[in-house]
């Protein structure tokens, strides 16, 4: 089942140059994510209630070129069915002005909240979101992500009440918003970004703390966030 999402951008869906920002491509794609599960019957709230979930664990996005402030915007997306017991996978293309102008990928863990582990899918539930055997990014592995020997810039954050979502932790997305904070001014005033790549460790709770880290390595921009203990929560890749 291929499902297209219409979205009509927003004002803040823009940087000042009229270029779309990197962070509501991936809102986009989410959302369009989300009309498919509603489709299948697999409304996210209503499992999140009945102590199930679906827990993102990686993201990566290549676009060839940002929208501009005007454009029309369509988001198709498809599942690739289950990929382990516990997992599967989540495609989608990027339309401007009815040109394909980027692609991307997700990969999801079914959740068991009240055990706090990942759940066996059921094939009845797989087949009810229609699966088709396409991949944007053909047999290709996701790029992975290395944390650096060090750093050069370094921010304390927590987590402001708006940033947590229905399953009680930081939403995916706002993580892509702390990587964005730590980065130095000349490097974020370019806006010049399209290709990101998040995998997520552990989720991040209200009222923690967290340490926000970043480094350049080979021409790329690594952004690790970490917990006060030391343990990792997320890692991105930015270009």
């Amino acid at each position: 089942m291929f499902v297209e999402f219409e979205y009509e951008p927003l004002i803040e869906d823009f940087y000042g140059n009229g270029e779309m920002r990197v962070e509501s491509v991936l809102k986009i794609l989410e959302n369009a994510g989300n009309k498919h599960s509603d489709l299948a019957g697999n409304h996210n709230l209503e499992g999140s209630s009945n102590g199930m979930a679906w827990i993102l664990t990686d993201w990566y996005v290549e676009m060839d070129f940002l929208p501009r402030y005007g454009s029309k915007i369509k988001a198709k997306t498809w599942s690739q069915g289950a990929t382990s017991i516990f997992g599967t996978s989540r495609d989608f293309e990027f339309y401007c002005d009815g040109k394909i102008c980027g692609k991307g990928t997700t990969r999801w863990v079914l959740y068991d909240i009240q055990s706090s582990r990942p759940k066996k899918i059921e094939k009845d539930l797989i087949e009810r979101y229609g699966p088709e055997s396409v991949s944007v990014f053909g047999d290709a592995k996701l790029p992975k992500i290395a944390v650096p020997e060090s750093f050069t810039d370094e921010i304390t954050l927590r987590p402001r009440r708006n940033d947590i979502d229905f399953n009680s932790h930081v939403h995916n997305l706002v993580y892509l918003d702390y990587a964005m904070e730590v980065l130095p001014e000349d490097l974020y005033r370019k806006h010049d970004f399209k290709k990101i790549r998040i995998n997520y460790k552990a989720g991040v709770k209200e009222d923690e703390e967290i340490l926000v880290r970043h480094a350049e390595v080979d021409g790329e921009h690594i952004v690790c966030i970490f917990g006060t203990d030391g343990s990792l929560k997320t890692s991105i890749k930015i270009s």
